[in-house]
Parts: C-alpha cells; sequence; structure tokens
C-alpha cells in the first residue's frame, strides 16, 4: 500500500517495528492488534481512512519484526510501551483502536495517559477480571485461551504445523471462511514460524491472570474517555459491548450480524463508518 512508512524505535527496554500512515495533518489514531495477527490487520481501516486520519500502528512485543522478550506481557508494561512510542511520535492526543488482545493494554492505556486519549474503540476484545451481572470470564466458552496460557505444551503441539493451525482459526472464528485471502494467512503463518514469535507470541495468553487482576484494579474506576465496543455474532457477541458498558460512563457498540472475528476484513465498510462517525464525534466533544 502506498503511504506506507515502516520504522523502528527504541522504547521502554526494548525495539518496536511499527508503521505509519494516512494524513500527517490529521487526529492521530494508534492501534493495537491481537494474536496471531500484526500491525497488517489494521491496513483495511488505514486504506479506507488515511486521508481523514494520521495513523500509528506496531508490532507489538512479540510480534513480527519487534523485539520478543521473556518478559513484561502485561497490560500496563504493554501501555507503558505505547506511550513511549507515542512520545517518538511527538504525539499529545490520539485515538486508540484495538482488536483480540491488544484491547487489555489498549484498556491499561487509556486509563494510565490522563485526559490525553480522545477515544478507545475495542473490536473482538475478549475482557478479564470483570464482576458485573451477567459477566462470563472468556476463558469458559473459548478453549483455545486456557490451552495457549499452558504455552510450552502448545508449542509443542503447533510447531510444525503453524499453517494448519492458523487457518483454523481464520476459517472457522469467520462468519465467511474466505474472509481472510490466502496469500495474508500465509504471511501470518510465515510471521508465526519466525524465531521466537509462537514462544513470545504466547506470552500474550500467558499473561491472562495479570490481565485479570490489572484490569480489575483499573475497573475499580469507571472510565472517564469514550469508548466503543464491537463484537461479531458468530464470535464474542455481546461480551465486548456488555463489558465496555461496565467500565465506561460513555459506551456504545452492540453486535455486528453475519461477522465473527475478524471484523476488519469481514466488516471493512461497516466497522470503517461506524470509528468515524465515533471519531469524529469524540473528537467534537473533548475540544
Amino acid at each position: 500500500m502506498e503511504g506506507i512508512t515502516s520504522k523502528r524505535a527504541e522504547v521502554n527496554g526494548l525495539m518496536l517495528h511499527y508503521v505509519t500512515a494516512g494524513n500527517s495533518s490529521r487526529p492521530v489514531v494508534l492501534c493495537l492488534h491481537g494474536w496471531p495477527q500484526n500491525h497488517r490487520e489494521f491496513l483495511p481501516i488505514v486504506k479506507a481512512l488515511e486521508n481523514e486520519y494520521r495513523f500509528i500502528v506496531p508490532d507489538l512485543r512479540g510480534y513480527a519484526d519487534s523485539d520478543k522478550p521473556f518478559s513484561g506481557y502485561e497490560p500496563k508494561t504493554i501501555a507503558q510501551d505505547m506511550l513511549d512510542l507515542l512520545q517518538v511520535e511527538g504525539v499529545d492526543r490520539f485515538h486508540i483502536l484495538s482488536h483480540d488482545l491488544g484491547g487489555p493494554p489498549s484498556v491499561a492505556l487509556a486509563y494510565m495517559s490522563g485526559k490525553r486519549p480522545i477515544s478507545l474503540a475495542t473490536i473482538e476484545t475478549p475482557f478479564f477480571g470483570l464482576d458485573f451481572p451477567g459477566y462470563v470470564d472468556p476463558r469458559v466458552p473459548y478453549w483455545h485461551l486456557s490451552m495457549h496460557m499452558n504455552m510450552d505444551i502448545t508449542r509443542f503441539l503447533i510447531e510444525g504445523r503453524e499453517g494448519e493451525y492458523l487457518r483454523h482459526f481464520f476459517r472457522d472464528f469467520a462468519y465467511n471462511p474466505q474472509a481472510i485471502p490466502e496469500e495474508e494467512v500465509a504471511r501470518y503463518v510465515q510471521q508465526m514460524k519466525q524465531p521466537g514469535n509462537l514462544r513470545a507470541s504466547l506470552n500474550h495468553y500467558g499473561y491472562i491472570p495479570q490481565m485479570a487482576e490489572q484490569t480489575a484494579e483499573l475497573a475499580k474506576q469507571k472510565l472517564q474517555v469514550p469508548m466503543l465496543a464491537y463484537g461479531g455474532v458468530r464470535s464474542f457477541g455481546s461480551h465486548c459491548f456488555d463489558c465496555a458498558n461496565a467500565i465506561s460512563i460513555n459506551a456504545s457498540g452492540g453486535v455486528i450480524e453475519e461477522c465473527g472475528h475478524w471484523v476488519f476484513e469481514e466488516k471493512t465498510e461497516f466497522i470503517c463508518n461506524e470509528l468515524k462517525t465515533f471519531w469524529d464525534r469524540a473528537g467534537r466533544e473533548t475540544t
């Protein structure tokens, strides 16, 4: 895609790879991806909205072309990675957009950065550690969360079979099994075969107990940042909005019909329209 600039920066004691794109004079959107993807999952959003926003999209610690440390996968630590990256890029105010396991650190970032965030959008995000009527820990309905927490066994079972394993997620966790093209699947499989990538990325699951503890601590006070939360009907359903509504004073969103986990690829036009409307409204409310 034209207009994408690849960069590296030393932040919080490690080297992150990230890309920037879009209109440099427009509001900033910081994007936090999930497993097993990387910055590429946000390219459909960047392509659609690059004239109206400036995007900063890292490969989070443990993934792709960023460093793969053996520790530091708590939400607050990853949030500090992002704060340091924003400092490198000279950014004060910003929107936050996250997906999947990028969600818990995006919530921590929204809490930790005072009045700097303009908004927080969490798409198909599992929320751990909450306590409200009807809340169900995502580890109950989703078998792979607990399995991936046992990182040694998971590596033993997956290594050498990364292609078959990831294709299961990209097909079976989608409403439309063809939503993510084979060439994109192949890119993610190649990433997962890089030295250290499987081991490091599974830490994002291994640290679920810390995610739950830190999210519960942060959520003792209501989040003041406007929040948008959507889940796909074939995946998290109302979990995302219900959790956002429980922790934020200003939550919107819901359930996307005919959609699974891969919202940016499955329902690009819908989510772009929702994000733009949300970002524009949040921008007006905070000026």
